[in-house]
């Protein structure tokens, strides 16, 4: 008799599917161009500050969430314990620490790969002001981690994991996370691979730990290096 084989874990079957998700996605896009464009009628030329560009970004965030609110409700569900926004076996303490781990790694891994020193767009976007430094800082540590987990972790990686099964589902999730933050670090390939592998982990957290709470405990705890040396450094 064949031995039973072993399963590592089960693939989440959310109620929602690539329809919700391409939904969502054009939803938060057409936010973002009208609130870009509303911004730049009204701003003029601040519209590009720092400050103003996370604000706008802000807002067009809170619209996909009102958005999915209206869709997870006339489903009968609620909207974050639907994304994983749940307790958790974890302290806080460890995740946050493993994400400081990860982010000191992700930056030898960068000087392996001998990652150019160039001047990113994020980097622009600190240097416009002290307001632009608190505001980016703000959305970067506490706020920008829990969004991103919640959509990308919480919305979408069941849908990968439920078509593809739970690693290859969590891989193709880091993928699009990766790709998503290459405009900020000015396409470098080398960026778009360390953020790819650092949303893999985050993802294999929220896959065992079944929260997003967890997964957005360890990304708080990866960005708050790399922004705390980057004010440090300015």
């Amino acid at each position: 008799m064949s031995p039973e084989p072993l399963i590592l874990a089960e693939p989440e079957t959310p109620f929602w599917g690539f329809g919700e998700v391409f939904l969502m996605v054009a939803v938060f896009l057409t936010a973002l161009g009208v609130v870009g464009v509303g911004a730049v009628g009204v701003l003029k030329d601040r519209a590009r500050l720092g400050y103003w560009q996370v604000a706008e970004e802000f807002v067009a965030y809170l619209i996909l969430f009102a958005a999915l609110k209206v869709v997870f409700f006339w489903a009968g569900h609620p909207l974050f314990r639907s994304l994983g926004w749940v307790a958790h076996p974890f302290s806080p303490a460890t995740l946050v620490t493993m994400g400081l781990a990860l982010s000191f790694l992700s930056g030898m891994l960068l000087i392996l790969l001998r990652t150019p020193e160039i001047q990113t767009p994020f980097e622009k976007m600190l240097g416009d002001s002290i307001v632009s430094r608190i505001a980016i800082t703000v959305f970067g540590i506490p706020l920008g981690p829990v969004i991103e987990e919640l959509l990308f972790r919480g919305f979408l990686q069941p849908v990968m994991t439920s078509v593809m099964g739970v690693f290859p589902g969590i891989l193709v999730t880091s993928l699009l996370f990766g790709a998503l933050h290459l405009s900020q670090n000015a396409g470098m390939w080398q960026s778009g691979v360390i953020i790819t592998l650092a949303g893999f982990a985050f993802g294999t957290v929220r896959h065992v730990s079944g929260s997003t709470k967890a997964s957005s405990l360890m990304h708080i705890g990866y960005n708050s290096l790399p922004f705390f040396l980057t004010l440090l450094h300015k």
